[in-house]
């Protein structure tokens, strides 16, 4: 006959190593195997003699119940995914995988460490912490790999970290290298196996294949295929090229906000610079207050409204966004 001991061993044996079990654990265990062992004695108290032979056989069943839930206190728990950016704004359509499952993007969207996002004809802007804002082109394709890398597999996306002295990190894999910044605006596209990255303000360091690092300056726009380098300087902050980043940007709630800031955000928004006609307007431009709502996808319909509210005149020409007549 089979010792109970001796099942009881083989059984822990198959279930392979396990780290320490917790206190907590185990104190469940053993209050288990005590219960079971006391209802055993009890049982075997109340039991005619001749009938006391199978008991063996109910201590070997409380074992085993006993180390099964040990066993199943410590299977090891499966982390959930790391949360790494919301959908801030969407135009049209695109679509996130992650793992098996894919999803239509909607606003608030939580995009979550793996998930692999595609655009068609439309753009979306994601959030990334309190910052940093990530827009996505057409017909682009990208992997979040953590909170602190993406790849570029195809397509263009927009970098803003928020400011100079704001500086989350954020890496992004292409074919030519990883993309760092330090504080800035800028692009990065892939198509095939050439990579562009143009920067509007800040800097931007490019680390190749061959590890070597290429310091990218405001105005400049670098093109990467293989091992050739071709630059384009002294490019401006405004223009065609930057207008479909602003277009998905994430609206200022402007709600009892001063004209100001609204001024200095839709200034930055665009690469333009900022000329009031006068000293005195633009002190006023602090005091005056706006309400409502705004549009980004269309700049100058935006400032049409804002100047229609506030009744100070803007108008934005050749990278200058004038305040006043």
């Amino acid at each position: 006959m089979t010792h109970p001991d001796s099942t009881i061993e083989r059984l822990i044996k198959l279930a392979g190593e396990r780290d320490m079990p917790s206190p907590e654990g185990t104190e469940r265990a053993r209050q288990a195997a005590h219960e079971s062992w006391t209802r055993m004695v009890k049982a075997r108290e109340a039991t005619p003699r001749r009938s006391r032979f199978k008991l063996p056989g109910f201590a070997l069943a409380a074992g085993v119940a006993a180390v099964g839930v040990l066993l199943w206190t410590q299977k090891p728990m499966t982390a959930p995914p790391e949360l790494v950016a919301h959908v801030a704004t969407l135009q049209g359509d695109a679509r996130l995988e992650e793992g098996s499952a894919e999803t239509a993007a909607r606003v608030s969207l939580p995009i979550h460490a793996g998930a692999k996002l595609s655009t068609g004809d439309g753009r979306i802007a994601l959030t990334f912490g309190d910052s940093l804002s990530l827009r996505v082109d057409r017909h682009t394709r990208l992997r979040l790999d953590g909170r602190e890398q993406i790849t570029l597999l195809s397509g263009a996306l927009y970098v803003d970290s928020g400011g100079i002295n704001a500086v989350p990190a954020l890496r992004i894999e292409t074919p030519a290298g990883a993309v760092r910044h330090v504080g800035t605006q800028y692009q990065v596209r892939v198509a095939g196996d050439v990579t562009f990255v143009r920067v509007r303000e800040g800097r931007v360091l490019l680390n190749g294949e061959s590890g070597a690092t290429t310091d990218i300056a405001a105005g400049d726009e670098l093109q990467v295929s293989g091992a050739e380098l071709r630059w384009r300087r002294g490019l401006p902050s405004f223009g065609e090229d930057w207008e479909w980043p602003a277009g998905i940007a994430p609206a200022l709630q402007i709600e009892n906000r001063p004209l100001g800031e609204f001024i200095t955000w839709v200034a930055r928004e665009h690469g333009w610079q900022v000329r009031f006609v006068d000293d005195a307007l633009q002190s006023r431009a602090a005091e005056i207050r706006l309400h409502g709502s705004l549009d980004p996808a269309d700049g100058a319909a935006m400032l049409e409204r804002v100047a229609l509210v506030t009744g100070v005149p803007l108008s934005a020409r050749d990278g200058v966004l004038w305040v006043g007549k």
